[in-house]
């Protein structure tokens, strides 16, 4: 079968309310990423967490929390062995296109290999796997992508997600795959674009910002909701949780700076493709939420919505978050 047919078939096929899943546990890769605290921070007190940590690491988030590299195959193989998790939300992967365009090798061992080995095994033993991809499997070349546009990636972090997701889609696992972005508060304080322009901003500094790249970022805390919610539905197939709305990166700043109560004039907008990147940003990866609509209990929140939340939590879940480190 062709990738084509079979994201088609996934897509079109897969979306079956069926029992109620209960679930007693839980193993997040990545559990010491940014999505993958935040995920422990949430699911803490609902399910019993494994966290997987690259090396030795200890979270007030996670029950348990073991160490080992997703990249030894037969360890990550053993170990789920070992664990039989109900579900694993797979949270790692090697991000950024920069990061992956200087080292493919390692993009194409966290982000395809070993989701292969999760899926395969998840496969066979029953496990439920929630994957998160991403919306830069897209061009950005028109922008409100549904779950049935043909991906056309533009970077190797892009087309290493996308073929991450052709190995769920081979294997048969039960798996919700999930393209989005996000933001919101990470332990180093410095991982997210809200971070970024908050701390700028407060310390009264000049900042960039692009009006040529869009996309519909989401605040994290409320994604994983959202993954509770569908997971709990017995929902799988390729789905994309995202804001409403689609803003700029400089809208972002502007909008982040308006809710914060920080200068907003500091932000400076400046084309993507005069910014020195190797891989253009010029690009609109925002997401079309229909689906998502349609299938979640309450409206889909904007980007507003999402950045006036983080603002209210910050002396919360920001600061717990921020002390796990």
């Amino acid at each position: 079968m062709t990738f084509g047919s079979a994201l088609q078939k996934l897509v079109h096929s897969s979306w079956n309310k069926g029992s109620r899943v209960l679930v007693d546990k839980w193993l997040v890769t990545g559990s010491a990423g940014f999505l993958g605290v935040n995920a422990g921070y949430w699911l803490r007190g609902r399910v019993k967490t494994i966290g997987n940590v690259r090396g030795p690491c200890s979270s007030q988030f996670f029950d348990e929390q073991i160490p080992f590299d997703l990249r030894d195959l037969r360890l990550l193989e053993k170990n789920i062995r070992s664990l039989r998790p109900k579900v694993i939300l797979n949270t790692a992967a090697v991000s950024g296109h920069e990061t992956c365009a200087n080292d493919p090798h390692q993009a194409r061992s966290v982000n395809v290999d070993a989701v292969r080995v999760m899926s395969e095994v998840s496969a066979e033993l029953g496990i439920r796997l929630i994957h998160i991809s991403t919306d830069a499997v897209f061009s950005g070349a028109i922008g409100n992508y549904t779950e049935s546009d043909q991906p056309e990636p533009f970077s190797i972090y892009g087309e290493t997600k996308l073929a991450g997701e052709l190995e769920i889609i081979k294997s048969g696992v039960q798996a919700l795959i999930v393209r989005t972005n996000f933001y919101g508060w990470s332990p180093s304080n410095r991982r997210s674009i809200l971070e970024f322009f908050v701390s700028t901003l407060r310390e009264n500094q000049n900042v960039r910002g692009y009006p040529d790249f869009v996309v519909t970022s989401m605040y994290v805390q409320s994604l994983i909701e959202a993954l509770w919610q569908l997971n709990s539905g017995g929902l799988t197939g390729i789905i994309h949780i995202a804001s409403s709305d689609a803003l700029s990166k400089y809208g972002f700043g502007l909008t982040v700076a308006a809710e914060f109560g920080l200068q907003g004039s500091l932000i400076e907008p400046i084309l993507s493709t005069e910014a020195g990147l190797s891989t253009s940003r010029s690009r609109n990866l925002s997401l079309n939420t229909d689906l998502f609509q349609g299938l979640t209990e309450h409206r889909v929140e904007t980007q507003i919505e999402g950045i006036h939340r983080a603002r209210i939590e910050e002396l919360t879940v920001g600061v717990a978050i921020r002390s796990s480190a």
